[in-house]
Parts: structure tokens; sequence; C-alpha cells
């Protein structure tokens, strides 16, 4: 009998959103295997008592490739995405990308572009905590005349960002409009909150032509935060709205977000000769 193929993944961060990838293929049990998680340095021998034996925790780049993973999933930051991400596809690794934001800035967009295509690898940008986009993607094949993306979060979520400066967060009694703009200044400015804010520009109408909202809002239910997407083109309109449950020790990210990063890959192992 055939030995299973199975699917190789390295994760960059052991942040809540890794730690729920494990949780959610341990459960699943896919052909799936995370060989590999890169952390900073000094944070190897830790990461290596949480994540077990069978997984190697390195502190460089060039130890995680060496793992020959088949994709290199980043779940840590905007900075990961600009400072590894070039060299990853370069050298034929597919890259999975959650922090988007990063690429608000279109110099780096079209290098990764053209970095994947000289490497023959993949991009893969996961939909993260929204819904819709598979509508926006088609709508975008006639004409866009409105793509507006807003995101509502407590007022505490904001917290270490512009907002906080600007407003006085704890004292926010309704929903109060911290940042109005496009995407690349939403995703610059608010990294760890506003990603969503250029996935959508780039599945859509562009960063030029998408509106962004940000919003604290104190009446959302505890523990959840949510978005709006509103698209008006000359196939219809689009308008959904979404209410999900924010990770327990990160109020800034939606459990959303690493579903649909763990989706994305089940889906290669589901539709391909894995």
């Amino acid at each position: 009998m055939a030995k299973e193929k199975r699917l190789k993944i390295a994760l960059i961060g052991y942040g809540a959103i890794s730690q729920m990838l494990f949780e959610v293929f341990r459960e699943k049990k896919p052909p799936i295997d995370i060989v590999g998680v890169l952390v900073r340095k000094g944070r190897v021998a830790e990461t290596q008592k949480k994540v077990g034996k069978k997984v190697a925790v390195v502190d460089t780049l060039k130890a995680l490739l060496k793992l020959e993973p088949d994709v290199v999933v980043e779940a840590a930051s905007q900075q990961a995405v600009r400072e590894w991400g070039e060299t990853i596809l370069k050298k034929g690794f597919d890259f999975m990308v959650i922090a988007t934001g990063a690429y608000g800035d279109r110099a780096l967009w079209k290098k990764h572009l053209k970095a994947a295509e000289k490497g023959g690898a993949r991009l893969r940008l996961p939909s993260g905590a929204i819904a819709g986009l598979d509508g926006l993607l088609a709508m975008r094949l006639g004409k866009l005349e409105k793509v507006k993306y807003i995101s509502i979060k407590p007022p505490h979520a904001w917290t270490g960002t512009p907002a906080e400066t600007e407003f006085d967060l704890p004292s926010i009694k309704e929903p109060t409009v911290i940042f109005r703009g496009k995407p690349a200044d939403a995703g610059r400015l608010y990294p760890k909150n506003a990603n969503l804010a250029v996935t959508v520009a780039l599945c859509g109408a562009g960063l030029d032509h998408t509106e962004i909202e940000l919003v604290a809002d104190p009446t959302l239910p505890p523990g959840t935060n949510a978005s709006k997407l509103e698209v008006v083109a000359d196939s219809g309109e689009l308008k959904l709205e979404r209410l999900g449950r924010a990770m327990p020790d990160n109020p800034k990210t939606g459990v959303l977000t690493a579903l649909t990063m763990a989706d994305d890959l089940l889906k290669i192992v589901r539709h391909s000769d894995w």
C-alpha cells in the first residue's frame, strides 16, 4: 500500500493564531504535519516545551526552510512579511500571509508577486476574519462603484494604536469612528487590527478606491468583534455583517482568522493528490 502523502507546513510565530492551528489539526487529524515553528531568539526552549519534540523550533529562517515545508505560514506580523517573504517565495516555497497590511506598500506587493513567479511558488492570502470576499471577487469582473470595509472592535482592542492618543478609549460610551481613510494607511497605522483593510482592497477595487472605517464600539457583546462589507457594482449590491468571537488572549484578532487559514490549508489536501 502506498504511503499517504502529507502536506508539510512551517509556521512563523507561535502566538494565538499558531496555537489554534495546532489545535484544529490535532482535532481534525488531516494529512497535514506542522514540521517547524520560527520564533524570536530566546523563545526556542519555551516554545519547544509547548509544541513537543516532534516539531522543530528554530530561530532563523534558514533553519526553518531546511525542514522543506510545502507551505510557510506567516502568523506573526507585517514585519515578518517584509523581512522574509521575498526569500521564501524566491526559493520556491509557497507563502501564506495573514498580515496583509504589509501589502499596502505597492512596491512590496509587486516584489513578492515577482519573487513568487521567479521561484514557481504561490502567494496565498486567506480571507481572515471576514466573509463575502468570494462575492467581491466575482463582482470586480464587472464594474465596482463602491467598496467599503468597516472593522468594529471594543475600545480596549485599540489600545497601543494611534487611537489611544486621539481618544480616551476607556471613556467611549457609544460606537465611535476612530479612523476613516484608505486601506494602506489603515494597515500601516493599525498593523495588528486592520490587515483586512488591505485584503479587501486587493480582492476588490484596489488601494485607491476602497473606503475604510475603524470603529471602537463598547456595545459589542463581551469577547466579540465585528465587521461590515458594503459593495455596490453594476451586477448588484452586497451588504454583509459579521459578529465573531475574539481570541481569548488577543482581542485584536478574531478566532475566524485562524480558522480561515486552517481551511485554506485543508483545501490543498482536499482538492489535490495529497
